[in-house]
């Protein structure tokens, strides 16, 4: 069967220069299964032959690898540990340091549920401590699909189940068969389409330059292999401050854990920058 699933990624990139081996091998094998299953066909020679003959099929197996799901406040331990020890303090030393500006980048942010929850928490810190601090937010993906329903700001009423009543009254109103952010929270985050395995370019160009103080890739290692998550990671950290914060999903500790070039700081998945040699 390994050579049957080869010859399919072998085949694709050929015509479309796509490295599917990137992905991990687990991962692949069951995408690939739930597309042979949803093509009628029952094993990965069958699925070849189809790609052979129909290659227009192959646009929508790459497209199945594109796992752009994700929630409001998806994990309320990282919220809560947010919201109560890592950004206060921050925004105290950039006060003390004369310094005006906070950056977060939700890196694979999907249609904006990451970033608008950050959005949210942000404006309600802000509030509480009279804060001054301009805060820029950036959340980028690589589905530009993805990214025109972030920018729009309206999701159905079943995936705002998490969100504080506090803050749904606050930062929504209704609109339709469901919600919509204020302008306020809308305009608080700039999106763009990023390839994070993009080798040309450090960050999304829109944040002009890298330096975040908080970048938020939750649940994106797990579906890469082991040399492409090292490249991810390294990039992350190239972006991250001094003394900033990468937050990734539960699934995700051990993997950093095991590149040791952040130290576990939270019994959540939160990890803080330092310094030592990059991961070869």
């Amino acid at each position: 069967m390994q050579n049957d699933i080869s010859n399919i990624i072998r085949f694709i990139k050929q015509l479309t220069k796509k490295d599917l081996a990137l992905f991990d091998k687990e991962f692949f094998r069951h995408t690939l299964e739930k597309r042979i299953k949803k093509c009628g066909l029952r094993t990965p020679v069958e699925y070849y032959h189809l790609i052979s003959e129909h290659p227009e099929e192959i646009n929508h197996f790459i497209r199945s690898f594109h796992v752009t799901y994700s929630e409001f406040f998806r994990d309320s331990l990282v919220f809560a540990l947010l919201s109560q020890w890592i950004l206060p303090p921050f925004f105290s030393k950039k006060e003390n340091l004369k310094k005006k500006e906070i950056r977060i980048w939700s890196a694979a942010g999907a249609a904006g549920q990451e970033a608008y929850s950050i959005a949210m928490l942000i404006d309600d810190i802000k509030s509480f401590y009279h804060s001054e601090i301009a805060v820029h937010i950036f959340s980028s993906d690589i589905s530009d699909a993805e990214i025109k329903k972030a920018r729009k700001g309206f999701y159905p009423a079943s995936q705002l189940q998490k969100i504080p009543l506090k803050y749904l009254n606050e930062y929504f109103y209704p609109e339709g068969t469901g919600y919509k952010l204020i302008p306020r929270i809308r305009e608080s985050v700039i999106f763009s389409s990023y390839d994070l395995l993009d080798k040309e370019t450090i960050s999304p160009p829109e944040s002009i330059f890298g330096s975040f103080d908080l970048i938020f890739c939750s649940n994106l290692f797990i579906y890469y292999n082991a040399t492409v998550r090292s490249q991810i990671i390294q990039k992350l950290k190239r972006n991250l401050t001094n003394d900033g914060f990468l937050i990734t999903g539960d699934s995700e500790r051990e993997i950093l854990a095991q590149h040791k070039l952040y130290a576990t700081c939270a019994p959540a998945a939160i990890f803080q920058n330092k310094s030592t040699p990059e991961v070869q």
